[in-house]
């Protein structure tokens, strides 16, 4: 998997995911997306819906089962 993904997650013992980690370039790149966009409700809204929330936890479920591949690997079968 971190061969995949790289370390971008940090998991507590139980291997629930705690922490994602970010290039601070992202990160600083997301922050500027949301600043010229002045509106944070898209985000608020979907950080509540019940739905969001059931895809992220099946999202990090697939990568702590292996279950990824490599953007590439998939953009090559298009």
């Amino acid at each position: 998997m971190n061969d995949i993904l790289g370390e971008q997650y940090v998991f507590d013992k139980k291997g629930n995911p705690t922490a994602v980690i970010l290039p601070i370039e992202e990160y600083e790149r997301i922050l500027s997306a949301l600043e010229e966009s002045g509106n944070f409700s898209d985000t608020e809204l979907l950080s509540k819906s019940p739905e969001f929330l059931k895809l992220v936890r099946r999202g990090l479920d697939d990568i702590r089962s292996g279950r990824v591949r490599h953007w590439k690997e998939v953009w090559d079968e298009l």
